[in-house]
């Protein structure tokens, strides 16, 4: 069974909340996906987000954005879609994060890959172009109820 461990990065978009979310294309999954990191040893949930989120928007740690301090969720769970074969086994802690100031803003609205996705199109799975949003990721969202129904 596969497994993951890390954090998601619930990036909320600076006037419109918890309508719209920032999410990533990722050209090798051809597919939507929220800023999603990998634990390593010795990190925390909320560090190793706090890495990630800086690598993946080109932001500056503790200047350019803020992650809350406890994580909206802590799930251990299997999950398994439909047409896979065997499911993969999350650990994983979502956190809020808002951007912070006008460089941050400038520097994700000119990055071409950065896109502000509304909870409708999330928990449709796919924008309203018919662009894919990670499978995995829209149906925790949903199980969970980690974001709202909120039209957008």
């Amino acid at each position: 069974m596969n497994s993951f461990v890390g954090s998601v990065a619930l990036v909320r978009h600076p006037e419109d909340e918890e309508n719209r979310w920032l999410l990533k294309w990722s050209d090798t999954e051809l597919q939507y996906r929220m800023i999603i990191a990998k634990r390593l040893e010795g990190e925390t949930y909320r560090e190793c987000l706090d890495r990630e989120i800086a690598w993946e928007l080109e932001l500056r740690q503790n200047r350019d954005y803020l992650i809350s301090n406890m994580s909206r969720l802590h799930i251990e769970e299997i999950l398994q879609l439909d047409d896979e074969c065997h499911g993969t086994f999350f650990l994983l802690e979502f956190f809020a994060v808002d951007l912070y100031g006008k460089t941050s803003k400038a520097s994700v609205e000119a990055n071409p890959a950065l896109r502000w996705i509304s909870t409708q199109e999330i928990l449709a799975g796919q924008t309203q172009q018919g662009e894919g949003i990670d499978r995995h990721l829209v149906a925790l969202l949903k199980k969970f109820e980690l974001i709202g129904r909120h039209k957008g």
